[in-house]
């Protein structure tokens, strides 16, 4: 995983999440974000940490894609569908050629992939490595 400077736009040091490196909440309170590589089916992504703004924005997303009917009102796979491609459509920020090209020429989302196998996985890994970031984050507070 690297630490991503959000200020200055530039690729920072590696960080290991094994406890032996910086604090990862203070780089991140200090405009850094962390990045990891995920390497599925379909070929390597880049994701990054959500921070609470990025958590707000996969709330909205999710809301527009209900179309503003509540979520109560609708089915729990419809509902997990929606959040799933939420999630991915903030935290997945860089693909192989076929996303990236998908990206700039058809206002790409993932609620648009035709294979939800496939977003599954995505998003199993992605949820894993967030997973991974928070407990790091949870045993910075014994510090």
């Amino acid at each position: 995983m690297k630490i991503y400077d959000e200020v200055n736009n530039k690729e920072g040091k590696e960080v290991s999440l094994d406890g032996k490196t910086d604090d990862i909440f203070l780089l991140m309170m200090n405009g850094n974000t962390i990045i990891d590589t995920i390497k599925t089916s379909r070929g390597d992504f880049k994701v990054k940490y959500p921070k609470q703004e990025g958590l707000v924005i996969i709330g909205r997303l999710a809301a527009v894609m209900r179309g503003g009917v509540p979520s109560a009102s609708i089915d729990a796979l419809a509902e997990y569908e929606i959040q799933k491609c939420a999630v991915l459509d903030v935290t997945v920020i860089g693909g192989p050629a076929w996303f990236e090209e998908a990206k700039k020429t058809h206002n790409f989302s993932w609620i648009k992939i035709p294979d939800s196998n496939f977003s599954d996985e995505v998003y199993a890994k992605v949820l894993s490595f967030c997973t991974t970031v928070k407990e790091r984050l949870k045993s910075n507070t014994k510090k």
